[in-house]
């Protein structure tokens, strides 16, 4: 689309995630015509939201049209009431300049300045290299969700998109989730827990450790003593909020999403990170037996292939699942392939912060119920499996000590969530960077059960322990280590 093409209402509602950039829109505001240039996405909920980067009379601003038919104008209104609230309060929020129309279907639209120079909250927090500076990231919002909490203001779904960095300061944006039922009045202790134990939800269990710091921060700014809210109150909410993030999450993965694009038919279903939606990527899984053909063999076994191919420049390992026999296909056949079960494993793995090669794909072949060959596509890691790296001579430029504590945290990680990894062998953990990555992800289960999870558990462990039998310095260093990781149960915990 070029940039003297002039969209409506009707464009903007039917083009969905094909939207082009940039455009132009005429708008309707307090009965003068503005003309507002589009130049780049910064997010589309197609058919509800669009956000996007622009001009409007030469200054540099932000929009967000409401696109919704029936509740536009009611989103619209909830957006301007919030942005409202957190102002008056003297909170930072950029300012709003207009509010318009975009005819025929007359969509509600709000234009912001635009902050600069500006950073994503969420961003600057995946940048950050060390515990000091997320612990300095998570005490400047925890100080924005006091002076809201103390201003009566609960930000509804509160995640760390919601702020955006300026230099030194924090504004908060998205004020349609900005509750103003209760505003002038410091909110209750029970509702300050609550939507604080969402706050710290986001960032749990990767980075629990800073949350006890962040907590008394939060209660220095409410001017409250630290006894007055218990830590191992905040920890069961925060439990509650992250099971219930994980379980939304892991239902949108298989699904057609902002994030991802889902195509199902009678013989396939895909589904594919939209950061990678490209014609290549689109011919490659159209018949991605073509690529591995000629791709770089990793493992070639009865029951899956493994290969190292290029698409737009970039390494990926696709995994085939191949059926062996007619028996095994049929045995499989009505069962969720091995790929869905990665899939979904190694986005949580994501969830809990531990490292595994992102998942780009999922392939299923299928006729109507029945799936047969499947495909796991990831990004591909560039590092020495753990079992060939201590078993050469490369173990004498290796922190030994060092590794097997990183297996012991992981491990601690797993134990914490109830996951076993169901094929413990050394060949499937990567050392790339100084940091420990986990494939193989098919045999992996997220245990109901403490007593279930106890006993796969320590299979995990005895198999593990069978890659060292022949170095014993390096099996006494993984001994000590198992032996300090705690499992915990319904009742307590209990050391293992």
């Amino acid at each position: 689309m070029s940039v003297d093409r002039i969209a409506d209402s009707n464009y903007l509602c039917a083009a969905g995630h094909s939207l082009e950039f940039p455009f132009r829109v005429n708008l309707k505001s307090n009965n003068r015509d503005l003309e507002l240039s589009c130049n780049q996405n910064l997010r589309i909920l197609p058919g509800k939201r669009l956000v996007c980067s622009g001009e409007c009379n030469g200054r540099h601003v932000v929009a967000k049209f409401f696109l919704s038919p029936k509740r536009g104008k009611k989103h619209c209104f909830r957006e301007e009431r919030g942005i409202f609230a957190l102002k008056k309060t003297g909170i930072n929020t950029p300012p709003l300049l207009f509010k318009g129309a975009l005819p025929p279907g007359n969509v509600q639209v709000l234009v912001f300045q635009q902050i600069d120079p500006v950073i994503d909250f969420a961003d600057a927090w995946e940048q950050a290299d060390s515990d000091s500076r997320h612990a300095e990231l998570l005490e400047q919002i925890v100080s924005v969700i006091a002076d809201q909490h103390n201003a009566g203001l609960i930000q509804e779904d509160l995640h760390l998109g919601n702020f955006i960095l300026s230099g030194n300061k924090i504004y908060t944006i998205d004020g349609a989730d900005v509750n103003v039922r209760r505003r002038g009045k410091p909110l209750s202790k029970a509702k300050s827990l609550k939507n604080l134990g969402l706050l710290f939800s986001r960032i749990y269990p990767q980075f629990a450790r800073l949350i006890p710091h962040a907590f008394n921060i939060y209660l220095k700014k409410r001017e409250w003593p630290e006894s007055i809210l218990p830590y191992n109150l905040l920890m069961k909410k925060i439990d509650h909020q992250y099971q219930k993030r994980e379980k939304t999450r892991l239902k949108k993965i298989y699904r057609e999403s902002s994030a991802y694009i889902c195509r199902k038919s009678w013989n396939r279903f895909l589904v594919y990170d939209r950061k990678y939606n490209t014609d290549a990527m689109a011919r490659f899984l159209e018949n991605p037996d073509t690529l591995i053909a000629g791709g770089q063999l990793l493992k070639d076994g009865n029951s899956s292939t493994v290969v190292l191919v290029e698409v737009d420049g970039q390494s990926m390992v696709v995994k085939r699942y191949n059926m062996k026999n007619v028996w095994h296909a049929l045995r499989r056949c009505l069962q969720p392939s091995r790929a869905w079960h990665s899939w979904r494993n190694a986005h949580r793995l994501w969830l809990l912060g531990i490292s595994t090669p992102k998942p780009i794909a999922l392939l299923e072949k299928r006729w109507g119920p029945f799936r047969s060959k499947a495909y796991f596509i990831t990004e591909h890691i560039n590092g020495i499996d753990v079992y060939h790296l201590l078993h050469s001579s490369r173990i004498k430029t290796v922190d030994c000590e060092s590794l097997v504590k990183q297996f012991g945290e992981l491990l601690q990680q797993l134990a914490n969530a109830y996951i076993s990894h169901g094929d413990c062998k050394a060949t499937n953990f990567i050392f790339a960077g100084g940091k420990l990555t986990v494939i193989d992800l098919d045999a992996m289960r997220n245990h109901r059960w403490a007593i279930q999870f106890h006993r796969k558990f320590r299979r995990d462990c005895q198999r593990l322990m069978k890659n060292w039998t022949d170095l014993p310095e390096v099996d006494n260093i993984f001994r000590e280590q198992i032996k300090n990781i705690r499992l915990k149960n319904k009742e307590g915990i209990i050391y293992g």
